[in-house]
């Protein structure tokens, strides 16, 4: 019994400091609450009914109530099925008060087939995350790729400073929200999780426009 009484110990003051790691508060929470659990059954097991069962339980309830709160929060904002998706599942941000922010940032329009969002060459191309439907990247007067729903446009551009390196036309209705560079750009300086956030989004879009470029070319 006094081995597994060491195993929960441990187990809970080795959750409990994997949570000072994440930056996201839900994922901090869950943790702690694995901790917290952890703990309970370790001072169960070692003193029954005392002090620190008392205490851990008390941090346990907290904890389960600080994340009803985090859920109830982001069910309040009222998010529409595409900002949900962005944000849950494209930059991976969970903080109700973050995903707030963004909001504020873009502008969510529908275009038609044959808009050109972007041209080669513009300076300051604008940031675009599409929701649903495809557009044709053109290089130099020829098809070199497309882009659908979860990609960024201008991202590059956005994180190099350079001019667009390709035309970007609508081939299929799209609904696509328009971030505002310089606010985005703020916004990341000031929070730097939110920055590590965007940067790992902006990288698996190009990820994704590299590895469709390359077998179109073979």
């Amino acid at each position: 019994m006094s081995v597994w009484i060491a195993i929960f110990g441990l187990l809970s003051g080795l959750v409990l400091m994997a949570s000072m790691i994440p930056h996201q508060v839900r994922h901090i929470r869950l943790l702690s609450l694995v901790a917290g659990v952890l703990g309970i059954v370790y001072f169960a097991l070692s003193e029954g009914l005392g002090a620190g069962l008392a205490f851990t339980t008390a941090y346990v309830l907290v904890n389960i109530g600080r994340l009803f709160e985090l859920r109830r929060r982001a069910r309040d904002g009222m998010m529409t099925r595409e900002e949900r998706e962005l944000f849950d599942h494209v930059m991976q941000i969970e903080e109700p008060a973050q995903q707030s922010r963004l909001r504020d940032l873009m502008i969510w329009q529908d275009v038609g087939v044959g808009s050109q969002l972007i041209t080669q060459g513009e300076a300051d191309p604008p940031l675009i995350y599409i929701a649903s439907g495809r557009a044709e990247i053109e290089r130099d007067l020829a098809i070199v790729s497309e882009c659908g729903a979860g990609e960024f446009l201008g991202e590059m551009s956005h994180v190099s400073g350079d001019r667009a390196s390709a035309t970007v036309t609508v081939t299929q209705d799209m609904r696509m929200a328009r971030l505002d560079r310089d606010a985005l750009g703020q916004l990341a300086r000031g929070l730097p999780e939110v920055g590590k956030a965007l940067d790992r989004a902006f990288n698996r879009s190009l990820a994704v426009k590299v590895l469709r470029m390359n077998e179109s070319s073979r």
